[in-house]
């Protein structure tokens, strides 16, 4: 299969997996397998049926795992209103904000209370859509979270403990709500700079956050940004002491030493 095909016939879906077409379209109807409408017929993306084969525990085609080893897998993006469609969940898009707005990211209104939807942190979309993707940041023992759009798309233990609020809370936290002001200019202006390829853009710098615990607490950050999820970055933090230094070796992170 060549590399530029994202998507599959039933057909062609049903010979790869070794059953037949009928089993295929039952997959489709009963919401299992996520597959676009295309007039009377359907196309399979490549990505979504790896992702149904491997969390139903079915063997995954030679042909697919070899052309796609390469890289995780994850489901192909849908917004919200899409995941929801023709399920009882779904009868109350309509009247969602993010349905009005066409947001991307639904998570980062949470707080407007317009939002469908009460706790991303159980939504099954915002966990095979985005937590799916950003799963990587728990292999990391210092804080660590993914944002995009300056929108925090959660984080791991150790940034909800530097940050004093809980884990799920993270989930559509704006920057503003941890980057003290005096940061935020800085950190918008490395975010830009980097989402505009900017390659003699520093990636480390020094910042001030704050949270219940302390008005302003210092850290050195280092922003990188990420092939998947699009226009994301991660970030990693190291807390530092109340003489400037860092109490874990930057170098571990790929930082510069802190002078």
């Amino acid at each position: 299969m060549a590399e530029a095909q994202k998507t599959l016939s039933v057909s062609k879906a049903a010979n790869l997996c070794g059953v037949g077409r009928t089993t295929v379209g039952y997959w489709i109807r009963s919401k299992k397998l996520h597959a676009n409408r295309v007039g009377r017929n359907y196309t399979i993306p490549v990505e979504d049926l790896l992702f149904f084969l491997k969390n139903s525990n079915q063997k995954i085609p030679v042909e697919l795992l070899r052309e796609n080893c390469s890289r995780p897998i994850f489901k192909s993006f849908q917004n919200c209103w899409q995941h929801w469609q023709g399920s009882e969940h779904g009868r109350h898009c309509s009247g969602c904000i993010a349905f009005k707005n066409r947001l991307q990211a639904c998570f980062t209104v949470t707080d407007s209370g317009l939002l469908g939807c009460s706790d991303c942190n159980t939504c099954r979309y915002y966990a095979e859509t985005y937590l799916h993707r950003i799963q990587f940041v728990h292999q990391f023992d210092v804080p660590a979270a993914v944002f995009k759009d300056l929108y925090l798309w959660g984080g791991n233990s150790q940034c909800a403990e530097l940050c004093n609020v809980q884990q799920k809370d993270l989930v559509g936290m704006g920057i503003e709500k941890i980057v003290h002001a005096d940061s935020l200019p800085k950190v918008i202006e490395t975010v830009r700079r980097l989402a505009l390829g900017k390659s003699e853009t520093k990636e480390e710098c020094i910042i001030a956050i704050k949270n219940q615990r302390e008005h302003r607490k210092k850290i050195c950050i280092a922003v990188y940004p990420l092939r998947e999820p699009a226009l994301s970055f991660l970030v990693l933090g190291v807390p530092l002491n109340s003489r400037g230094k860092s109490s874990i070796y930057p170098r571990r992170l790929g930082l510069n030493p802190i002078p």
